[in-house]
Order: structure tokens, then C-alpha cells, then sequence
């Protein structure tokens, strides 16, 4: 027995052993045998295109290869293998990685690829290779995006959780209302200080009882100091370290979603790159693998491609013996199998399958025989929107944005004849208005998505102004106009009693003295009230107002938001009733001309 080598069983899938004794390969599951001839070049790319289109890539890499070992620099054979490379089964698989969240190729058989290449066909392969490096570089984009996101939630929950602990340090009052120690800490001064000045001015001034004074002034400080510092000013230590970490997640946070931006940003653009390397690189394959700007490889007889209606394989015209062979199941067929009739069913197939650049291949191959074909143009219309039939149409898939080619379908337009343009004119009206709609839908998705944003600034603000409140949630505002009252009194009874001061230094004293010290006493007390009121009360109004004015700003840009999610509703809404009659006439229009032109 001589060297075997092995291929794979068209019938079957198992392995073909090639004896080159008898000349033939036998098939070693099912028992088919075939001749030398059945592996030609012509057929080994048949085979090659029909593994890749059924997805078996190895199958069509194996095919590929034999091809390349006669003629290392097979345009169909490389292209062919490159579609494998990232597991695509044609050029239709290509454009929809665009949109594809899963994304790998074998960066060797690409790299392959491109060292055998001829030189007049690195660049078509280099701008494969590009698209899937592109590719590949955004799949990481999103992944990074995505990781990152999840860090920002992740950090906006830790700010919410470290935020809430914060309360666990403030005092409890009677009523269940909290009060940050730091307002406590400055009362009990002001109480303090209130309390050694008055026994200061005692000592001073009443006689016999300089030593109670004395006493008292020294215990208010102690007791007043130890209790800031031994019960008090832990807790604001808490809550500043608390704070820190707090700014510390809050600049963490701004840091993470100025990544996310960028990289969505950077992500956005490459994705439009991308689409439109695709674009390019689709339009050279048409006009490369229909033969109007590269000869096509087969050296055996001039070949043009079609597909097999019985198996789906590469059919191969031969021009000189006016047949249509199978390279995959041997089928034949003459040229009149192509007529009219049999494209429009072929072009149907390739339709329902999904396979759109086929079902244009095939109408386009029609329209050259006749450019005002009605089907045709039907179909290369349907096609243009990726709709398998018409009542794809009818369908509203939220989940799937819209789109369509919409130079294809201004060719189908002017191409048609007189009486059939109102037709095509109304399906490119309906694929505008279904366009026009999935614009809507993601422009309100996406002011959903900024009002979302905002309404969560809005709640954070509400959790700051609960800070600024105080018992009972009342507003700092009535405190503080209450305390500035009350401290112009005493600054109007400071500058009465200095009047009265200057007015009996000279004549009694006595009184002068005594008077003396009440002043004192008096500016003490609007001094401390005026510090304790700007230094609290103030500080709380001002923070109030500040966070309340962001919110109104806040709230007038949602209210902007609604308003415009309203319109956008509205009109949408409009439009998809209009849409609806539309389709809803259309479909029943077409139903009524398909029939009358099957008849």
C-alpha cells in the first residue's frame, strides 16, 4: 500500500484516505470513493468555502491548504483562511463584529496568510488584518470599561456605606434626632467660656465671695474641657478621618469616571473605524470577487462562483463545456438553470438564510440581464436592511437597532421602472421613518441615562443638607437670625453701658467700676455669641444654601431633561403609530403584487 494521505469526505465529514495506487480516495465511515480528479484546485476551493460557510473552519483551513501547497499565493484560497482565522463564514460575518461583544482570531494563520500573500495583495490582507487587531483592541476596551464601571459602583457604595457610619459618632437627643459632635464640642466651650468669664467678672466684683466664684469658674472649665476632649473630641476625630476617607473615595470616584469616559470616548471612535474599514474593505471584495478588478485564480477554465441549491457548495462555471459543476457534491448544471427563474429562487434561499451579500451577489448577477427586475429589486431591498422576508418588517425587536444600506437602496429606486417606483419609493420611506425611530429610541435612552445621573447628584445633595439641619429638622436660618438679634441687643447694651462708663469715670468711681465690669461681661457674652453664630450657624447657612442652589440648578436641567423626553416620546410615539399604518399597508400592497406577478 502506498502513502495515504487524508482529506475529509464530502458525504459524510469522515477522514478520505488517497491510494495512489488504484488512484482514487475511499472514505473509511460511509465507504464513498471518489477519483483524483474530485480534488482539483478548483474543487478543493469549493470545499474550502462550503466548511466556512457551514463553520467548520479546521475543514476549510485543511482545504485551503492543499490549495496553497500548488500555488502558495491563491488570492480565493488566502482570503478563504483569513475568513477562518477569526471564524467567520463570509464577508456578512465580518460586518456584523461590529456590534459583536465576542471577538477572537488566530493572529499566526493571519500572520500566515500575510507572508504569502503576492505583493499586489498584502494591502487587502493587511486591512484584514487591521479590522481584527482593531477589533481586538476594542473587545479590550470594553472589557476595561466594563471592569471599570463596576470599580465606580463599587466605590459609590463605599462612599454611601462610609457616609452612613459617619452618624454611628454624632449624639442622640431625646427625640431621636442626631447632632454632630462638632456643634457639641463649640456649645460646650461657648458654655464654658460663658461660665469662667461670669466667675472672673464674680471675682472681681463681689466682694466676700471671690473664692465661690474662683471655685465655680475653675470646675465649669474642667468639667466643661474634660468632657470636650474626653467624650467629644474623639468622635470629631472619627468623623475627620472619616471625611478623608470619604474625599479620598470621593477623588478615587472622579478619577475612575474620567477613565470611563476616555476610554468610551476612545472606544467610540475605534468602533466608527472600524465600520468603516469594514465598509471599504467589503466594497474592494465585491468588486475583487466579481471580477471587475482581479482576475479570478483558476488556471483550469475562467470561473465565476454561485452556490449549489442542492448542498449550499461553490458552484464553478466552466465556460468552455457551458456548465454549472459542484465542486462539493458533483451535481451539474447548464447554463439555463441560471435563468430567471432560478436566480430569484436562489436569491430567495440565500434571503431566508440570512446570507445578505449572497442574495445581492445573486440579484445583481439578475439585474445584468435585466436592470428593472421587480424581484430583484425587492430582494436586494430587503437585503439592504438585513430582513430575511417581508414580514421581518412588521416585527419590533426594541433590543435590535434598526439600520440599512441606504445607497443600495437608492440604487433599487432608480433602477426601477416608472410604474413600480411608488413601491420602492414607499419601502425606502418606511426603512427611513424605522431609522428616524431607532435614532429616537437610543437619543431618550440616552437622556434617561443623564437624568439618571442627575437625580442621583440631586439624592446626594439631600444627604449633605441633612448635615446642615438642626434638631428636629429645622433650618440653621431662623437660629441664625434669632442669635444676630440677640447679639446686636447685647452689643446695644456693650456700647450703652461704655456711654454710661465714660459718663461716671470722673464723678462716682464706685458705680464707674462696678459698671466697668458689667461691660466687660457684655461684650464678653456678644463676642462668644457673635463667634459661636458666624462660626456655626453661618457656616451651616452658607453650606445650605450653596448645596441648595446646586440642587435648583440640578432640578430646573431635569425638569429641561423631561421636557425633552416627553417630546421625544410623544414624537416617537407619533411615529411608531405612523410606522405601524404604514408597514401594516405596505406589507398587505406586497403581498397583493408578489401574487399577481407569480400568476
Amino acid at each position: 500500500m502506498s502513502g495515504i494521505k487524508k482529506h475529509q469526505c464530502p458525504s459524510c465529514g469522515g477522514n478520505l484516505s488517497i491510494d495512489n495506487d488504484k488512484q482514487m480516495y475511499r472514505c473509511s465511515s460511509c465507504g464513498s470513493a471518489f477519483d483524483y480528479d474530485y480534488f482539483r484546485e478548483e474543487q478543493l476551493h469549493g470545499m474550502g468555502e462550503t466548511y466556512l460557510s457551514r463553520g467548520e473552519c479546521k475543514a476549510a483551513v485543511d482545504a485551503y491548504k492543499l490549495v496553497l501547497k500548488k500555488n502558495p499565493h491563491d488570492f480565493q484560497a488566502l482570503r478563504g483562511l483569513m475568513l477562518a482565522s477569526a471564524y467567520l463564514k463570509d464577508m456578512d460575518d465580518l460586518v456584523r463584529i461590529v456590534d459583536s461583544k465576542h471577538f477572537s482570531f488566530d493572529p499566526k494563520l493571519a500572520g500566515e496568510v500575510m507572508d504569502s500573500a503576492s505583493f499586489e495583495d498584502r494591502e487587502y490582507f493587511a486591512e484584514f488584518s487591521r479590522i481584527y487587531d482593531s477589533k481586538k483592541k476594542l473587545i479590550g476596551l470594553n472589557r476595561e470599561i466594563e471592569s471599570l464601571r463596576q470599580e465606580h459602583k463599587r466605590i459609590e457604595a463605599s462612599i454611601r456605606l462610609t457616609d452612613d457610619s459617619r452618624y454611628e459618632y454624632y449624639f442622640t437627643r431625646r427625640g431621636g434626632s442626631r447632632q454632630s459632635p462638632k456643634e457639641i464640642f463649640i456649645i460646650v466651650w461657648c458654655l464654658t467660656a460663658f461660665y469662667v468669664v461670669s466667675g472672673i467678672a464674680g471675682v472681681f466684683t463681689a466682694e466676700g465671695a471671690e473664692g465661690f466664684f474662683a471655685v465655680s469658674g475653675i470646675i465649669a472649665l474642667l468639667v466643661g474641657g474634660g468632657f470636650n476632649f474626653l467624650k467629644v473630641f474623639p468622635r470629631m476625630k472619627m468623623i475627620k478621618e472619616i471625611d478623608a476617607d470619604i474625599q479620598e473615595l470621593l477623588a478615587e470616584s472622579e478619577t475612575t469616571g474620567k477613565q470611563i469616559k476616555n476610554l468610551e470616548a476612545e472606544a467610540e471612535k475605534l468602533t466608527g473605524n472600524i465600520r468603516s474599514d469594514i465598509g471599504d474593505l467589503v466594497k474592494k471584495d465585491h468588486l475583487i470577487m466579481t471580477g471587475s478588478s482581479k482576475e479570478q485564480v483558476s488556471e483550469i477554465s475562467k470561473i465565476k462562483q454561485h452556490q449549489c441549491p442542492s448542498c449550499g457548495g461553490s458552484l464553478r462555471i466552466d465556460r468552455d463545456k457551458q456548465i454549472y459543476h459542484c465542486a462539493f457534491c458533483g451535481s451539474t448544471y447548464d447554463y439555463e438553470y441560471f435563468g430567471e427563474d432560478h436566480i430569484h429562487e436562489a436569491g430567495e434561499t440565500y434571503l431566508s438564510r440570512g446570507e445578505f451579500m449572497a442574495t445581492a451577489d445573486a440579484y445583481e448577477f439578475m439585474l445584468k440581464k435585466d436592470p428593472h427586475d421587480f424581484l430583484a429589486l425587492r430582494g436586494l431591498m430587503l437585503a439592504a436592511a438585513h430582513l430575511t422576508d417581508m414580514s421581518e418588517l412588521e416585527q419590533e425587536n426594541k433590543e435590535v437597532k434598526f439600520s440599512y444600506d441606504p445607497q443600495m437602496v437608492s440604487e433599487a429606486i432608480e433602477s426601477a421602472l416608472d410604474e413600480d417606483k411608488e413601491y420602492f419609493t414607499e419601502l425606502g420611506k418606511v426603512y427611513a421613518d424605522r431609522k428616524r425611530l431607532a435614532e429616537f429610541t437610543e437619543e431618550i435612552e440616552t437622556l434617561w441615562e443623564e437624568k439618571s445621573k442627575i437625580n442621583s447628584n440631586i439624592a446626594h445633595n439631600n444627604i449633605k443638607r441633612g448635615d446642615y439641619y438642626l434638631e428636629g429638622r429645622q433650618t440653621p436660618y431662623l437660629t441664625f437670625i434669632v442669635a444676630g438679634i440677640v447679639n446686636v441687643f447685647l452689643i446695644m447694651l456693650t456700647i450703652l453701658g461704655a456711654v454710661e462708663l465714660f459718663r461716671k469715670y470722673g464723678s462716682d468711681i464706685d458705680s464707674a467700676n462696678t459698671l466697668l465690669k458689667t461691660v466687660i461681661v457684655f461684650c464678653v457674652l456678644s463676642i462668644g455669641l457673635a463667634v459661636y453664630n458666624f462660626g456655626v450657624n453661618y457656616s451651616k447657612v452658607r453650606k445650605l444654601k450653596k448645596t441648595e442652589k446646586a440642587n435648583a440648578e440640578l432640578y430646573v436641567e431635569s425638569g429641561r431633561m423631561d421636557e425633552k423626553i416627553r417630546a421625544l416620546e410623544n414624537e416617537s410615539a407619533e411615529l411608531t403609530n405612523e410606522i405601524r399604518r404604514s408597514i401594516h399597508d405596505f406589507v398587505k400592497k406586497d403581498r397583493l403584487e408578489i401574487k399577481r406577478r407569480r400568476v
